[in-house]
């Protein structure tokens, strides 16, 4: 078994585990994390097929815009999470899954022939990002378009959810503010009052 399976092998259980993991896991925050090892180990088997634009645009696009996102709207929430775990279990997982990553990207850069890789091309005149964005606003407009406006819908209703009103939320009350004087607010204190 040469290294390119091996490398295979443990990027595909990465993504298997941590899509269980995603599944079983009940805070939205872990959730969203490892949905970010998810999306980076897809990318990884995205630079073994040398689709190397479409690895870019996953990490760039779902991690770097779309997930970044959802954890906005899972902090404006709020939902408060007991905790129960140690910083030291943490800091344990975090370099764990920081040196599974690194691990993958290395054997990926260094292992993989990206030379001899016969990809058979279309139009030589034309780019690969080209093509894709061909296909994404011809053939895939509905899709592209459908997705869009789920997201949209996400995004309103994770406002529309903040919105209601909660007694640990702060709210500014404009009339109080403009009625207000120095005298309410300010109190001057001198030195034998002290």
């Amino acid at each position: 078994m040469d290294i390119i399976s091996i490398l295979f092998y443990l990027v595909t259980s990465v993504v298997i585990i941590s899509s269980i993991g995603l599944i079983i896991v009940n805070n939205t925050v872990h959730a969203a994390l490892l949905l970010v090892l998810i999306f980076f180990n897809t990318a990884v088997l995205w630079l073994m097929m040398n689709a190397e634009f479409l690895a870019i645009v996953l990490v760039l696009v779902y991690v770097g815009a779309v997930l970044v996102l959802f954890l906005f709207v899972i902090m404006l929430l709020d939902i408060q999470v007991k905790k129960t775990v140690s910083k030291k279990l943490y800091l344990l997982f975090s370099v764990t899954i920081s040196a599974i990553m690194f691990a993958e990207l290395y054997l990926v850069i260094f292992y993989h022939d990206f030379q001899n890789s016969t990809v058979e091309i279309v139009n030589k005149n034309t780019s690969n990002t080209y093509e894709i964005g061909l296909l994404l606003f011809t053939e895939h407009i509905f899709s592209f378009e459908v997705t869009a406006f789920i997201l949209l819908v996400a995004i309103i209703a994770a406002i529309a959810i903040n919105m209601t009103d909660r007694q640990r939320a702060l709210r500014q009350d404009p009339g109080k503010q403009i009625l207000e004087t120095k005298e309410k607010r300010l109190k001057i204190l001198k030195d034998d009052e002290l």
